[in-house]
């Protein structure tokens, strides 16, 4: 444990042993009345960082940078999950017609552990901004794998990302210089002009932009057979024969 999570949690001990002197509480740990208590509790966020990098098997670089390891519980998951699905998609072939798979970006086709763990998770517009300029996220390479597999076997690609449409061609690059290959289409969260086929237009939530925007793809003729992403705003709304759940325990979008 670093100084600075170790820190962490001497003071959220020294925390709870102060709001039980306050309350006047005498319960010993173990006790119902201690058991009660900590179950009101919220989880203690500084305990919640350190399992999230455990399950990302957190390393730093010589440069004090965070990462994720290729043996985490992180990448285990995330290849079983993506396994099934191109299986299910495997399936599908010959049997739907224009077949077509939709990817996120952000922790879908994109891990952004390292980043966020190097900010402490917290979010900022700017620093996000700089580092799709930069080309800082690395491709998940089990969706990397599959998208390749699916385009080679002529299914239709495309990119679904809450990012916005000034952040489109950088981002169109990044994934291009990862190895992704070149989409059918690919659809940034309208912020200067929204297309017709969203009537919410620029004040879409997350599901009515995804969901509209699939609804938008399959008019086309394509039929979603696969729709992926990290979030379950991602999934929701329809317009896919198999909604694919990846895990991101380091945040959530409504």
């Amino acid at each position: 444990m670093s100084g600075k999570w170790s820190g962490l949690v001497k003071l959220a001990a020294a925390a709870a042993i102060g709001a039980t002197v306050v309350s006047g509480a005498t319960a010993l740990a173990g006790s119902d009345d201690a058991t009660a208590a900590r179950s009101k509790e919220p989880a203690n966020i500084g305990q919640v960082k350190n399992d999230v990098k455990a399950y990302y098997g957190d390393y730093l670089d010589a440069a004090g940078k965070h990462h994720y390891s290729d043996t985490s519980r992180f990448v285990k998951d995330t290849d079983r999950i993506v396994a099934d699905a191109k299986r299910y998609l495997q399936q599908q072939l010959g049997k739907v017609k224009n077949p077509a798979i939709v990817l996120d970006v952000d922790d879908t086709s994109e891990i952004t552990y390292g980043w966020e763990a190097d900010n402490d998770f917290g979010f900022d517009p700017v620093k996000q901004q700089q580092a799709i300029d930069n080309g800082t996220f690395v491709a998940n390479k089990p969706v990397l794998a599959l998208a390749n597999w699916a385009v080679q076997h002529g299914v239709k690609l495309y990119f679904l990302t809450g990012r916005n449409e000034l952040q489109g061609p950088q981002s169109l690059k990044n994934l291009a210089n990862e190895g992704y290959p070149a989409p059918a289409d690919a659809f940034f969260k309208p912020k200067v002009t929204a297309p017709d086929y969203l009537p919410c237009g620029l004040t879409c939530n997350t599901v009515q932009y995804k969901s509209g925007t699939r609804a938008h793809i399959e008019a086309t003729g394509a039929k979603i057979v696969l729709n992926v992403g990290d979030q379950f705003s991602d999934l929701e709304g329809g317009y896919a024969l198999h909604p694919t759940k990846l895990p991101n325990p380091m945040y959530y979008l409504p």
